[in-house]
C-alpha cells in the first residue's frame, strides 16, 4: 500500500485536539514492548496525568527500573500504546521510549498512591518513568475521525521537524489469498 500525505493544518489539529482529549479520560491503556528476539508483551499501565498537547506528545508512566518492561525499553526500537474509552474511541500511539528517573513524575512516588507498587525504600529507588515521545497514531474516534466510524484507521505521523501529518492510504490489496480462497 502506497501513502499519501494530505496537508490541511486545521484537520490535523481538530485531529490532535479531538486525540489528547478523548486520551484525557482513560485511566489504563495497554503498553506493547518488544523483546531482543522480537515478539511482544503486553501489560496494562495506569497513565500519569497527562496533557499531550502541551507535552508535545509524550506520555509517561511510573514503572520499576528492575522490571522487564524496563529492560525491553532499554534495549531498543518503539512501542505501542492502545487506549479504548467507551465504544466511541480507539487508538495506537506508537512511539520511541525511553526510562528517566529524572523529571518530575519521579516525585509522585512520595505520594501514598505509590506506596502499593514501591512499598520499601529500595523499590522507590529502583523507581523509574517510561516517556514515549508519540511519532504515529492510528484512530478511530467518533465524532473526530472520518466516517463511517470503525471503517479505517485515521493514521497520523511526525515528520523529522515534529510536524504531524494525515497520512491516507491510497491503493487496493490485491493479494492472491483472496481470488485462491474464492475458487
Amino acid at each position: 500500500m502506497t501513502r499519501e500525505v494530505q496537508e490541511s493544518d486545521a484537520e490535523v489539529s481538530g485531529l490532535l485536539t479531538g486525540t489528547a482529549a478523548a486520551i484525557a479520560s482513560v485511566r489504563t491503556c495497554w503498553l506493547l514492548t518488544a523483546t531482543a528476539g522480537g515478539a511482544w508483551n503486553a501489560r496494562p499501565m495506569g497513565g500519569l496525568h497527562r496533557d499531550l498537547e502541551r507535552d508535545d506528545w509524550r506520555m509517561r508512566f511510573v514503572a520499576d527500573g528492575r522490571s522487564r518492561k524496563a529492560r525491553e525499553i532499554c534495549g531498543g526500537g518503539r512501542v505501542a500504546a492502545i487506549f479504548q474509552q467507551g465504544e466511541d474511541a480507539f487508538g495506537t500511539l506508537v512511539g520511541v521510549p525511553s526510562l528517566r528517573r529524572d523529571i518530575p513524575e519521579a516525585q509522585l512516588l512520595l505520594s501514598k498512591s505509590f506506596d502499593t507498587y514501591f512499598p520499601t525504600g529500595e523499590d522507590r529507588a529502583n523507581a523509574a518513568v517510561i516517556e514515549i515521545d508519540i511519532q504515529e497514531m492510528e484512530l478511530w474516534i467518533r465524532g473526530v475521525t472520518p466516517e463511517p466510524f470503525g471503517l479505517q484507521p485515521t493514521r497520523l505521523e511526525r515528520d523529522a521537524t515534529r510536524a504531524w501529518h494525515l497520512i491516507s492510504p491510497v491503493g487496493n490489496c490485491q493479494s492472491g489469498l483472496l481470488s485462491a480462497s474464492s475458487s
